[in-house]
């Protein structure tokens, strides 16, 4: 598992939740506690609502290089469904809605295996830390563009007395994925700029050229 990966079971949350990665999350995270849902055509509100229980340390994606090093997959696309996540039996723990999976309907596989594509889509778990349910995030979804750098954990065990137990809505035969912290971007047609789940574009590094939107990320990934 990769060190900048936000999947975790929650025995291990207490080790890894920092108070060094969220300069964005914590105020899109305000403005959806205090009711900013409802941002006709943004996806501002998923995202800092999606954030508001995250606090991640992690090493950054440096540029669109160490990212194709890095990943298993990347792909553009948009969010089409917000669903139930992963579960993690064996942690009694674990919050019911401590993950939930990201659908995306993939438009171009930028880099890696083009079959991890499952019928034309990829699933997503992302750590959320119980924030709010998928289908209360599912309802502020835009329907967002989306560029996405991902591991795949199809085969990931947290731990020896822990194992992955895969939502309804999840094929069967679908390779599962986790995004990069710094390497999932959404924007929302009203949207004039790109929002990552407690992340901020400012943050990244120089080698991403500055980006600032889906397209202007996805064209750093792609080289051109």
């Amino acid at each position: 598992m990769k060190t900048n990966i936000v999947v975790m079971s929650v025995a291990a949350i207490g080790l890894a939740l920092t108070a060094t990665a969220c300069s964005g999350g914590e105020s899109d995270a305000r403005s959806a506690a205090a009711g900013g849902a409802g941002d006709s055509g943004s996806v501002r509100t998923l995202t800092g609502l999606a954030a508001q229980n995250r606090d991640v340390d992690y090493d950054p994606l440096t540029s669109p290089a160490d990212a194709r090093k890095k990943a298993d997959l990347i792909v553009t696309g948009t969010l089409t469904k917000v669903e139930d996540g992963i579960r993690l039996a064996g942690d009694p723990t674990q919050a019911k809605d401590d993950y939930v999976t990201f659908v995306l309907n993939v438009h171009k596989v930028l880099d890696g295996k083009k079959g991890g594509v499952t019928g034309g889509k990829v699933y997503v778990s992302v750590f959320t830390g119980g924030a709010a349910p998928a289908a209360k995030l599912a309802a502020l979804n835009p329907q967002a563009k989306v560029v996405a750098v991902l591991d795949d954990i199809t085969n990931w065990q947290p731990s020896p007395d822990e194992t992955v137990v895969r939502p309804a809505n999840i094929p069967a035969g679908a390779r599962l994925y986790a995004p990069y912290t710094d390497g999932l971007w959404l924007q929302g047609r009203s949207d004039t700029r790109m929002f990552g789940v407690g992340v901020e574009a400012a943050d990244l590094p120089a080698g991403w050229r500055h980006a600032k939107t889906v397209d202007q990320f996805s064209a750093a990934l792609d080289g051109s």
